[in-house]
């Protein structure tokens, strides 16, 4: 007998929204588990919603280093938290680089 498992969630991969500007009204920590290898992560709380796959979506995961240690440093929880909201922003690879960051729009 075979089974299969699907993984099901709330969020879909931030790359799918790459280059389209997006305001975040929440970050919450969303780290990537396999076995014993633990992926820093957040999930990203958008205030527009995306169709993708038919669906509209505003919850979006990653694990990009560099955008997951910035959405976690102090100041950017600090201004989520007193404006209620960043942005808009646009998550883009950076110039000359293989990485990705988040900009101004």
């Amino acid at each position: 007998m075979t089974f299969q498992i699907q993984k099901s969630g709330d969020s879909k991969s931030l790359h799918l929204i790459d280059g389209k500007p997006f305001t975040i009204v929440g970050v919450e920590d969303s780290n990537y588990e396999d076995g014993d290898k633990v992926t820093p992560g957040v999930k990203i709380t958008t205030k527009e919603s995306f169709t993708i796959e038919g669906n509209k979506v505003s919850k979006f995961h990653t694990t990009r280093d560099v955008i997951v240690k910035r959405l976690r440093e102090t100041d950017v929880q600090e201004a989520l938290s007193s404006a209620g909201s960043i942005g808009p922003l646009i998550c883009s690879q950076a110039k000359g680089k293989k990485y990705f960051v988040l900009s101004d729009a």
